[in-house]
């Protein structure tokens, strides 16, 4: 029977967290463990200073985030890295590491305005050559000299080295670079700098024009996004941005800035299948396959390792497209194929980034989890029977699956554990957390109950992901990271915003030198990168020259066949859309030092199937 959460029972969760002791309740079992993953308490998204109430006062509000009264502002590894030429300030010393700008030669500076004013008093005047502004400002359409930052643009890089910054074209990124997703997204974004770099350090675009990165943060939700993107677009000028990461955010900005706004974008992990049917006029493209063929290799995979007869499925989506899309897409074909299952209860969960404080994420994820623990009955006491408990929990969403899984565990361990342990099984936005969620596992204050369990999650957690990988590229482009930034490894997700950096300014190469840039250049040019019997490029190897060989075919009219740190980039020129086989991920090594391995792979069925068959590697 396949219950959805309109048919669910009405929970007194009041009574169901006063049937245990107080370190139960889901808050207390997930504070220390979620406040190190999730960070709210250190970065609370905020929209007005009254969102800023401490217990020590009011505080205010600085870039989209809280400032205590005592002045100690949000992480500025998320929020205010800003590179600018050698020799120029926009203010304030740099103490940010996460960006790698430390390994510059002396460039970067943080800002201490982040509301987009410039600090000159040039700003309004006339102008017709950026040369004529301050550093941090172009000379905008009405011939005055606008702010190239924002509150939520607050990275400006120039190229290194002798330019022309009235030969600059301004390419934006926009990505959630807070908490909770700063240890998932940071590297995206570095790999954004990376392939700018890399570019502008081996070559130009036609008519020696350069790239200049405004690099704009997310992280409060796809209104700041949309936010970001009008600066990028009305202001900055940028006719491309990379991102934005999150499906939601990639539809508004989209609908709402960039189609109007004849500005290209690229997603590095946007999946959402609603993204296939916007009407962008081709200005949307993306580096990760849609989730519809994600939605089918978790369903059958899930049919085909479970007892048909002995199974209850507790689904959890993160209420966003990509969480709900894959929700919607998965639900028809697990009741069709498992008729006989006790219970299969579909659950939604809120955004992580719609909440103000840790306290109240915690509670509203405590009322998701209450309502699924009592789904068969309002007394959670009356789970006596094995077949009363979820066997696999679902969960489709991204970084914050961390805070779910912990609660669930906590609860489990003091009130079912008679029970076996569910397998969690989640999808590609939580896959490179995998290994934390285990490590993390009873390590924070006040969890320590829970350590002795890490070995039971260690192999009962698995996940699925597109096989967007290349190993040798990878190896190559992972070198040049660690020397880049401060010899940390790149997440694989990394490649995906790299190979969508590159795409998008090889893009570039395609277009007249004498036009200004346009979105619908950019997209035209996309087809010269997708030809099968253009000229192979690999992003190989320990130098960049493939940069330079792609620019110059391109430049001359020929095609090109990429195949990117990520894999091969079939796009379909029409859509924008890839297609990729999907990747089983499972952990190996030791549930103190867990390492992701993948154990299986779903091959599709020729195209233009969307289903395929899992296959043991």
């Amino acid at each position: 029977m396949a219950r959805l959460p309109a048919d669910s029972p009405k929970v007194d969760t009041a009574r169901l967290w006063r049937l245990t002791p107080a370190a139960i309740a889901l808050g207390l079992v997930c504070a220390p463990a979620c406040g190190l993953t999730l960070g709210l308490d250190e970065q609370q998204p905020c929209s007005a200073n009254s969102d800023c109430e401490y217990s020590d006062g009011q505080g205010t509000c600085v870039g989209g985030f809280c400032a205590p009264p005592s002045g100690d502002g949000p992480d500025d590894s998320a929020t205010d890295p800003t590179t600018a030429p050698p020799g120029t300030s926009t203010g304030g010393d740099d103490d940010d590491d996460t960006t790698g700008d430390d390994q510059d030669t002396g460039t970067t500076a943080s800002i201490s305005d982040t509301s987009g004013n410039s600090s000159s008093d040039t700003a309004g005047l006339e102008c017709e050559l950026n040369t004529e502004c301050d550093m941090d400002q172009r000379c905008g359409t009405d011939n005055t000299c606008v702010s190239l930052l924002s509150e939520e643009c607050t990275i400006l890089e120039y190229p290194s080295g002798d330019y022309d910054r009235d030969s600059i074209v301004f390419l934006g990124s926009i990505m959630p670079t807070g908490a909770p997703f700063d240890a998932l997204v940071v590297p995206l974004q570095n790999a954004v700098q990376l392939a700018i770099e890399d570019f502008n350090n081996i070559t130009t675009l036609p008519g020696n024009r350069q790239i200049a990165w405004v690099g704009c943060q997310s992280t409060a939700g796809a209104s700041v996004a949309v936010d970001a993107a009008r600066h990028l677009v009305d202001i900055v000028g940028a006719p491309a941005i990379i991102g934005p990461v999150f499906s939601e955010s990639v539809i508004q900005v989209a609908e709402q800035v960039t189609v109007p706004g004849n500005t290209f974008i690229i997603t590095p992990t946007g999946s959402a299948e609603l993204i296939t049917g916007l009407a962008d006029e081709n200005l949307v493209w993306r580096v990760t396959p849609s989730d519809v063929y994600q939605a089918e290799a978790i369903r059958d995979r899930i049919v085909d390792s479970v007892d048909p007869d002995h199974v209850r499925l507790l689904v959890l989506a993160k209420d966003d497209a990509y969480g709900s899309g894959l929700s919607s897409a998965i639900q028809a074909g697990l009741v069709a194929a498992l008729p006989n299952a006790a219970d299969i209860l579909f659950l939604t969960y809120d955004n992580p980034a719609s909440f103000k404080t840790q306290e109240e994420l915690l509670s509203s994820y405590g009322a998701v989890l209450g309502t699924a623990l009592a789904a068969v009955t309002n007394d959670p006491l009356q789970y006596v029977e094995l077949e009363d408990h979820y066997t696999d929990v679902i969960i489709l969403g991204t970084s914050e699956a961390e805070a779910l899984i912990v609660s669930y565990i906590g609860v489990w361990a003091q009130l079912f554990s008679f029970a076996p342990m569910p397998r969690f099984v989640v999808s590609h936005g939580v896959v490179p957390s995998m290994e934390a969620i285990v490590q993390n596992l009873g390590v924070p204050k006040g969890t320590e109950a829970l350590a002795p369990l890490r070995p039971l999650l260690f192999g009962n957690i698995e996940g699925t992901s597109p096989d967007v990988f290349d190993p040798d590229n990878f190896a190559a482009f992972n070198i040049r990271y660690k020397i880049r930034f401060m010899n940390e490894d790149a997440l694989t997700s990394s490649s995906l915003s790299y190979d969508a950096t590159l795409a998008a300014m090889f893009a570039m190469v395609t277009a007249d030198p004498d036009v200004a840039l346009t979105g619908d250049l950019i997209a035209n040019g996309m087809a010269a990168l997708a030809d099968p019997q253009g000229t192979t490029i690999s992003f190989s190897g320990a130098g960049l020259t493939f940069i330079q060989t792609a620019r110059n075919e391109l430049a001359a009219g020929s095609t090109v066949d990429l195949q990117g740190v990520s894999g091969a980039l079939d796009w379909d020129p029409e859509n924008g859309e890839l297609r990729s086989n999907i990747l089983g991920w499972d952990l190996a090594g030791t549930p103190d030092d867990p390492l992701l391995s993948v154990g299986r792979l779903y091959v599709l069925e020729p195209e233009p199937a969307t289903d395929g068959t899992w296959v043991d590697l």
